[in-house]
């Protein structure tokens, strides 16, 4: 699997999570307090969606920067002569 398509499936399925997590937190929003499983799992869900989707956007990019140092070389830091 290449790492454009591990990004759209990360993406895809931090979407269904946090799709999820409005549903939960929807049905149980009635009782607001964290007493209220329901709801706690709902949030749960929203922050760890949220939280794939961050991943699914920074992996890429951290990838091309390390391609990117490969590419230029070791000699990138040195002071011209």
């Amino acid at each position: 699997m290449q790492n454009r398509d591990m990004s759209k499936m990360l993406k895809w399925i931090a979407l269904v999570i946090i799709a999820f997590g409005v549903v939960f937190s929807a049905i149980h929003i009635a009782e607001f307090n964290d007493k209220n499983l329901g709801l706690m799992i709902g949030i749960g869900f929203l922050v760890g969606g949220l939280q794939i989707w961050i991943f699914g956007v920074a992996a890429p990019l951290m990838q091309k920067m390390q391609d990117e140092r490969k590419k230029v070389g070791p000699d990138r830091n040195r002071e011209p002569v």
